[in-house]
């Protein structure tokens, strides 16, 4: 079991790393005629829930996929220039001309070095105020306060002992769900799938969806024969996504500008076992929103 307390390099609100011991256990009680042995998040962001199952060798292999093309290139970079990264990690000063630099990459990235646009992406979720990683995100008031270019850049170089067990790809994970049925490889499949929230998505994360977007995932979803844990911010219009499947609330702490704890759902395909589910998360107990 690692000693680490963090593994991923990017700050994001909500993210799901707090779910690892969960998702471990819920990913090793998986079975059927084929073992399932490939991690995938279509809604990459910072990849910590991927990271600690890696960690724990409880995956053979992850696949982050995210549309964001900052974010995208970011762990390409991480992943396929790995002492490159972390060597420009460790030889940052961050300053607000720095940030407005990185924020204005973003602005247009099209056409821009790949290892370039994904430093910058970098930069703008360490020394934004929320970790947001896109054109309007604002700089906290002390561009150092989150940036310890050494610990930073051993977490980069750790993750880069992953190895080909870390995949990343650049494009819509909602695609990637809807291509599983024809793939021949669902069964080997297990999707954690974290979009942007229906209440602050649009807010909180570059690459909101409207509500077609939301409706085209749950049809992805509810289509696909592969194992998946979806999860949600606690609004109504989620049990209407998904009217026949379970759903579990549980508590998460959230970090957007301000730490606090929300409650969250989590929907889980039909033929997911779930041997336990009294805790999803370190921050409290979950309960049934619908059982069956």
């Amino acid at each position: 079991m690692s000693t680490r307390r963090y593994l991923s390099p990017l700050r994001y609100p909500g993210g799901k790393a707090s779910m690892a011991t969960w998702l471990a256990g819920t990913f090793a009680a998986q079975s059927g005629l084929m073992d399932v042995e490939v991690w995938i998040e279509p809604f990459a962001g910072g990849g910590g829930a991927a990271l600690a199952l890696l960690e724990q060798n409880v995956v053979e292999e992850a696949w982050l996929i995210d549309q964001n093309p900052g974010i995208a290139a970011l762990w390409h970079a991480i992943t396929a220039d790995n002492e490159s990264f972390a060597s420009r990690i460790e030889q940052t000063i961050p300053t607000a001309d720095l940030f407005e630099r990185s924020r204005e990459m973003l602005t247009a990235p099209e056409g821009v070095d790949p290892f370039e646009l994904g430093y910058a992406a970098f930069i703008v979720n360490r020394l934004s105020r929320s970790g947001i990683v896109a054109p309007r995100a604002g700089m906290m008031p002390d561009p150092t306060a989150r940036f310890n270019a050494a610990a930073l850049a051993d977490r980069v170089r750790h993750i880069g002992t992953f190895g080909s067990r870390l995949r990343t790809i650049h494009g819509d994970g909602i695609s990637y769900l809807e291509d599983l049925a024809d793939s021949g490889v669902d069964d080997e499949v297990l999707a954690f799938v974290d979009p942007p929230y229906l209440r602050e998505g649009n807010r909180l994360y570059s690459q909101g969806m409207d509500q077609a977007g939301h409706q085209r995932l749950a049809d992805a979803l509810n289509a696909t024969t592969a194992r998946w844990v979806l999860t949600y911010d606690d609004e109504p219009a989620v049990l209407d996504l998904y009217p026949e499947r379970r759903v579990l609330s549980y508590a998460i702490r959230n970090t957007a500008n301000r730490a606090r704890t929300a409650r969250e759902y989590a929907v889980l395909s039909d033929n997911l076992h779930t041997p336990e589910t009294a805790a999803l998360t370190t921050s409290g107990a979950a309960e049934w929103v619908r059982a069956a």
